[in-house]
């Protein structure tokens, strides 16, 4: 599916935490937002996700307004992994994942022996194999962020929406989970911290401050010096890693 955002603007409690944006996402693209604490990337994303209701502009998933959808019509088109993912019940990791087929399944329908396959090849996939049989809340902040992005796999979504979904992760999973991101057959729109592995996954990224979106680009187009320290103020050195052939970003 291919996701455009025309002129977006967000005010939270009177308060405009984003401006006139517009961007694009192409199937199969993974698309990157980068930028400083605050400029309002997690706010977008909210937006793209329907939890917030823009002031104005216009949300679109290929023919269907977002704001139009159902909460079920959607989910059946977008999985969302949010920063944070506070859940008060407790089940096993199994069960967790379960609950991503929910929204193809009709009032009272049972899950079925498709949807335990799906959630066992998610589970090899995300690595969840040691996991499975545990409680979800007995799971550390990154082991619990592995499971809602498999949750969500398993929701067997057309368009991805992330935020910072390597939060908490060690080097390993991080990569691991970039890697199964970006081999996605979807478009993937996610908020980044990390520079270098922005430059590594994404294949387009949109620089945010202040609301704004000021500058687009490619990886090399965007993760300039110049551009760095106007997004972050700190000094810089860029280069391309001559093993990944990647911009590569070193702070001074």
């Amino acid at each position: 599916m291919n996701l455009t955002v025309e002129n977006v603007s967000v005010s939270i409690a009177s308060q405009q935490i984003i401006q006139d944006i517009s961007l694009h996402v192409s199937q199969n693209q993974f698309v990157g937002l980068i930028g400083p604490n605050g400029c309002g990337k997690s706010t977008l994303l909210k937006s793209v996700s329907k939890i917030l209701e823009p002031d104005r502009g216009i949300i679109m998933l290929d023919d269907d307004n977002v704001q139009e959808l159902s909460n079920k019509q959607l989910a059946k088109k977008m999985g969302v992994v949010g920063q944070f993912n506070q859940v008060n019940f407790d089940f096993s990791v199994r069960q967790m994942l379960l609950l991503g087929r929910s929204p193809h399944k009709g009032l009272m329908e049972r899950d079925n022996a498709v949807d335990h396959e799906i959630v066992e090849k998610v589970i090899r996939q995300m690595d969840l194999g040691k996991l499975a049989d545990r409680s979800f809340l007995s799971l550390s902040g990154g082991e619990k962020q592995r499971v809602i992005l498999g949750r969500t796999l398993v929701q067997q979504p057309k368009f991805l929406v992330l935020d910072e979904p390597t939060n908490h992760l060690d080097i390993k999973h991080q990569l691991s989970i970039l890697k199964t991101v970006s081999a996605l057959p979807i478009g993937v729109l996610a908020a980044l911290h990390d520079l270098n592995l922005a430059s590594r996954f994404t294949d387009y990224l949109y620089a945010m401050k202040d609301g704004r979106i000021i500058k687009e680009g490619t990886p090399e187009e965007v993760l300039t010096e110049a551009v760095i320290k106007e997004l972050y103020e700190v000094d810089c050195r860029t280069y391309t890693n001559p093993i990944l052939g990647k911009q590569t970003i070193e702070f001074l």
